[in-house]
């Protein structure tokens, strides 16, 4: 049987491939985090990051070639559609994490396969369920 992959539009879209130490993460996002917000999960591909904070998620995009351009978007969890994992396979060493957003679109994360994408899954779950 053949199964038709729909094609998804990215509103943005990178990679990470390590996870962050969370105290030493908040200091680069401590400035746009807000009263009673703590970051939980954090993750970095070389000077991009993501965090995923109890209200939030936070993404941070450096441009440029010096990386004085910051970019920072905010995906609060109570926009979340719906969500999917995809695991690294054989030839495909990236799990791939697609976050549909109510009004907005669509926002994918490449995850390096040493990285555990289904504690990210259960996370999501938790916060998207609880919203």
């Amino acid at each position: 049987m053949y199964v038709r992959r729909m094609k998804i539009d990215l509103l943005l879209q990178f990679s990470v491939h390590k996870k962050e130490d969370i105290q030493e993460s908040r200091n680069a996002v401590a400035a746009i985090l807000v009263e009673q917000e703590e970051i939980l999960l954090a993750y970095s591909h070389v000077r991009d990051k993501v965090w995923f904070t109890n209200k939030r998620i936070i993404a941070m995009d450096v441009q440029g070639l010096l990386g004085s351009k910051v970019e920072y978007r905010t995906f609060p969890y109570s926009k979340i559609s719906s969500f999917s994992v995809e695991t690294a396979g054989t030839f495909d060493g990236d799990s791939d994490f697609t976050i549909w957003m109510s009004g907005v679109g669509a926002f994918g994360i490449k995850f390096h396969k040493s990285l555990d994408i289904k504690e990210l899954g259960r996370f999501l779950s938790g916060q998207v369920l609880d919203h």
